[in-house]
């Protein structure tokens, strides 16, 4: 792959950045101490710990070849055998038996592996893949090739799609969220003005009222009850106003508080509750939780979401923060476009795409102006970069090397604490080779804060409709919620916006954010769970955690009462 006709090749692959490229930097960092003289160069691009990009070059006939290696997982999401449906793909995955692949049958011949080594595969469809003379060395080779096969068309549709319609390069992309950025900036933005927030104290100031979506549990167990998602949430409320780039900071000074129905921003308020069932304006706890609280506090919310719990009896005080001109349309061509392309495709292809696109561009907005840093270190440069510098993320790849992501910037907390003086630390980063990565330029995160905030707005609108009919709320997650009494017919439909009955349901057990059971009408068992495989879980097992949840919890009560006492 590194001779000379294949330089500045990008060779795509999927699901390579969290897994197999350890392996292969582990091969090149060995390589190269075997033949120190002439070593391969690496570098690349990270996020959240995985690699979305490696580069690797090295020195052929006195001239440098460099290729790039791109995960497509961050593009398209989603197992290939997954997508290769979604695009039409003539050729497929097929199935294999990869819990059969071990040390001692690397060399296997003989009959087909039993069942039990397939994921997923019924009795017919073993029958028809059953042979007496089955070789593993064969059959991985047929699978890798479709494997192959069944990605080149999925890169090659998606590419296609993306030029044609937009005008864009792929390979200009990294991730389905920038993507979605270059497809808005180039055909959507117009004559819209968007500030792009660079300076420091602006992003930290506005990221403190930057909360994500409402996850939470009303009550544990319901009956006949309704699961209702809404469509497209916040491509949705991406539609209303939007912060412009006319910004100005603002403060009070006379101690009464400035006029919130003149603002249009970010601010610092103080805040006493109307102690109602349903809290209204979140917080962060020290753990980085959103919690909605009763009671009084201090913190920074969008201007809108401080009318909304003002109009519901907060009492609000507001003391200092930016206040920005208001912008309409802002994102209604791009979010119109995509979600009639979604509901009324011409192809697979287009539907899977247009969903993609919609879901994923109003989070770019928000990433932090700082551009983390992602390097290949032996153990002393990871001791001055752990004693220096915030870590996000660290792999062992040799017995002397590792990869870490790193803020590039050094922090005078963490000096300090190791007891090192920052401005020698800033004097000597040179020879550490730690020059300052460039930060993001194209984000804007009053603008997702934004867009979170009318989320939330949006959602607790009808929890307060539904509790002032006298119903009764189980479950939400951002996006969803669970309820005993049916939404009115006007906010009910495929529309955007609109919320969809997923779910009649006859019994529901709710265990934890994102972990729940349902038991529909159609006596259909629905089983959803952060962080553990579905069908380990069956509903005797989620039935008995909820009678141990409840348990503990008539004990904590008792606890508190006896300590009240």
């Amino acid at each position: 792959m590194l001779s000379r006709k294949y330089h500045n090749y990008i060779f795509y692959t999927h699901n390579f950045g969290k897994f197999d490229v350890v392996f292969l930097l582990k091969i090149i960092e060995e390589a190269n101490i075997n033949n120190p003289d002439n070593k391969y160069k690496i570098d690349c691009i990270s996020k959240d710990g995985v690699i979305l990009r490696l580069n690797i070059s090295i020195k052929n006939d006195k001239t440098n070849t460099k290729i790039s290696i791109i995960d497509s997982i961050n593009l398209l999401s989603g197992s290939l055998s997954k997508l290769g449906k979604d695009f039409g793909s003539v050729v497929t995955k097929g199935d294999f038996p990869h819990e059969f692949v071990k040390r001692n049958t690397l060399n296997y011949i003989g009959e087909t592996p039993d069942k039990e080594y397939f994921k997923n595969i019924d009795d017919n469809k073993y029958r028809e893949l059953y042979k007496k003379d089955w070789d593993l060395k064969s059959e991985s080779l047929k699978y890798l090739e479709r494997d192959l096969l069944t990605h080149l068309f999925i890169m090659d549709e998606f590419n296609r799609y993306i030029f044609i319609n937009y005008s864009v390069q792929m390979s200009e992309s990294l991730t389905i969220s920038r993507l979605a950025l270059n497809i808005y900036f180039n055909k959507y933005l117009k004559d819209s003005k968007i500030l792009l927030i660079k300076n420091y104290d602006m992003f930290d100031f506005i990221k403190k009222g930057y909360y994500g979506g409402i996850t939470e549990i009303y009550k544990p167990y319901a009956e006949e009850s309704y699961y209702y998602d809404v469509n497209s949430l916040y491509p949705h409320v991406s539609k209303m106003s939007m912060p412009g780039n006319k910004c100005k900071y603002i403060e009070d000074l006379s101690g009464i508080g400035l006029n919130l129905n003149e603002l249009f921003g970010f601010f610092y308020c103080k805040v006493k509750t109307n102690n109602g069932y349903i809290g209204l304006l979140p917080v962060h706890t020290d753990k980085g939780e959103m919690i909605n609280p009763n009671g009084e506090y201090y913190g920074v919310w969008s201007t809108e979401e401080l009318k909304f719990a003002t109009e519901n009896g907060y009492k609000i005080k507001v003391i200092k923060g930016y206040n920005f001109n208001k912008i309409e349309n802002t994102f209604s061509d791009y979010v119109d476009d995509l979600y009639n392309k979604k509901c009324y495709p011409t192809t697979l292809t287009e539907k899977s795409i247009s969903k993609s696109l919609l879901n994923n561009l109003t989070g770019r907005w928000g990433m932090s102006i700082i551009k983390p840093t992602t390097k290949l270190v032996n153990k002393e440069e990871l001791d001055y970069i752990l004693t220096t510098r915030k870590v996000s993320n660290i792999k062992l790849i040799t017995e002397n090397k590792y990869l870490v992501t790193f803020i590039s910037q050094p922090s005078k907390e963490i000096c300090l604490s190791h007891n090192l003086d920052y401005e020698k630390v800033i004097r000597q980063d040179y020879k550490w080779g730690m020059e300052s990565s460039n930060d993001f330029t194209d984000v804007s995160i009053v603008i997702s804060a934004m867009i979170t905030s009318y989320a939330r707005i949006y959602m607790n609108k009808i929890k307060l409709d539904i509790l002032n009919k006298g119903g009764q709320i189980y479950y939400m997650d951002t996006d969803s919620i669970v309820t005993n009494i049916q939404l009115p017919n006007h906010i009910v439909g495929i529309e955007l916006g609109k919320f969809k009955l997923e779910y009649k349901i006859k019994k529901a057990y709710f265990i934890s954010n994102k972990t729940y059971c349902l038991l529909s009408n159609e006596d259909k068992v629905i089983i959803k769970s952060k962080g553990v495989i579905n069908d380990k879980l069956k509903i005797l097992k989620i039935c008995i955690i909820i009678k141990l949840t409840l348990k503990l919890l008539k004990v904590i009560q008792k606890l508190i009462i006896v300590k009240g006492m």
